[in-house]
């Protein structure tokens, strides 16, 4: 991962630096040393699969010590097939079988047999589908009482997390599970808190470039330009529509994706320029590969296991809460 903040103003680099609350750094070490050793029975079902994103995560799961669950959902397009997934550096393994989401009925008996064999806090579930399928998804893991960690973007984020709290259900919803990205983006939030229309009047213009299967804009380039905004008063730029959306190949490379990546990446440029265009300021952040947002995602999944044990009501959660209490 490339993660730069330049400042173009006679060709100068400025980095910054972070500090953590008070709060933030008496973080409970309950939280810091939480590994698969502290939930034996916890069974993750890993839904999206053979989806590389979902598959990354399975293999997170497994490198980490984490069972995965026997049966997993898939897209109401694929075939019923059971697979076995493989972390490469650990050896570990595990069958799962695949259940196309249109068998929703088929779905529900084998998640209620699986709780019935784990105990209903011992199942949570990573989500990495697709955008159309958000929403009926959260409806679905609410419906059948099961945890999940949400790391598919798109749907309607509003709806979906009003459902989870209205149901005081236990989740993780975050457009980003990569904690290096989750810890920047807020850092700029609290910078535009605390100093919103300090570039007033600048200029933004923001780039992104992600694999050409990738569906929807990038919800992190989303949240990013929110605390732009507030830094830049820039009302003008539309999150949906100013986005500059890079899915092809070719432009990708000439974007500085290398070609073995070209399957997985997220590359963001965001750029904010004086009136007059003689000050520059760049945030970029280059990702290749998808490691960064499994483990992140197997770091949600450890943390909402651990919510599970020690809180009455569910609530929704995302991944700045989980950097927070230190649980990465």
């Amino acid at each position: 991962m490339l993660l730069a903040l330049v400042g173009s103003c006679n060709s100068f680099i400025s980095s910054t630096t972070f500090v953590a609350s008070q709060s933030r750094r008496n973080a409970s070490t309950s939280y810091l040393s939480m590994s698969a050793k502290d939930f034996p029975d916890l069974r993750v079902m890993v839904n999206g699969m053979p989806g590389p994103m979902a598959t990354a995560a399975a293999e997170a799961c497994l490198r980490r010590g984490i069972k995965l669950a026997p049966v997993a959902m898939t897209g109401p397009d694929v075939s019923p097939q059971t697979i076995t997934v493989v972390d490469e550096d650990t050896g570990n393994s595990a069958s799962v079988k695949l259940i196309p989401a249109s068998r929703e009925e088929e779905l529900d008996w084998a998640v209620a047999g699986l709780k019935a064999g784990v105990g209903a806090f011992n199942l949570v579930a990573i989500d990495y589908t697709h955008p159309s399928a958000v929403n009926s998804n959260g409806e679905w893991y609410v419906s059948n009482a099961v945890p999940f960690v949400m790391g598919t973007t798109g749907g309607d984020r509003e709806k979906l997390i009003d459902h989870c709290n209205d149901a005081g259900h236990f989740c993780v919803i975050a457009p980003n599970m990569g904690k290096q990205i989750v810890a920047m983006q807020k850092a700029l939030e609290d910078l535009a808190t605390q100093y919103p229309d300090s570039f007033g009047g600048y200029q933004l213009s923001v780039v992104e470039s992600h694999q050409k299967t990738k569906a929807d804009t990038s919800g992190t380039a989303k949240a990013v330009v929110q605390s732009l905004i507030t830094l830049s008063g820039d009302d003008t730029f539309d999150v949906e529509s100013d986005i500059e959306m890079i899915r092809n190949d070719e432009e990708s490379i000439k974007f500085g994706v290398a070609e073995e990546h070209l399957k997985g990446h997220a590359f963001h440029t965001y750029t904010l320029r004086s009136p007059d265009k003689s000050v520059e300021f760049v945030l970029k952040h280059n990702v290749s590969g998808r490691r960064i947002y499994a483990e992140g995602t197997v770091d949600g999944v450890l943390y909402l296991a651990k919510k599970m044990k020690t809180e009455k009501v569910g609530k929704v959660y995302n991944m700045i809460n989980v950097l927070e209490e230190g649980a990465m």
